[in-house]
């Protein structure tokens, strides 16, 4: 007997590069653990790096220098992501598997056509 398996799911809206995003769409931001990693640490860097400016009083075009400088260390050291991808033009980090501020590794995988299905709205 042949193995029935679901229908794939890209027509669903849920739908996102093979993954699930049901959850996140029905509470988006609800689950902190799905945010991207890369724009988590670096967030909490720009925020140290405005209190040392605040305190040592750094122009404007300072801190912009240091902040290049602090990203350009942070993507060449701690960063572990799955698929970053070279800058954009305007110089930020591009991730294929970034979805808003989402990673779409941390969302489940579709399992192809369920009860959740609903296709694309026009």
């Amino acid at each position: 007997m042949a193995k029935v398996t679901k229908m794939p799911g890209r027509m669903c809206r849920f739908y996102l590069n093979g993954r699930c995003l049901y959850e996140e769409m029905l509470n988006p931001g609800y689950n902190r653990e799905w945010r991207c990693r890369v724009l988590k640490d670096l967030e909490g860097k720009y925020d140290k790096l405005l209190l040392q400016a605040d305190n040592f009083h750094l122009d404007e075009q300072a801190f912009r220098d240091l902040w290049e400088q602090r990203i350009e260390e942070h993507l060449k050291s701690t960063v572990v992501c799955r698929k970053m991808v070279p800058r954009d033009e305007e110089g930020f980090p591009f991730c294929a598997a970034l979805h808003e501020e989402v990673c779409l590794f941390e969302q489940p995988e579709c399992e192809g056509v369920c009860s959740r299905f609903e296709p694309h709205k026009k």
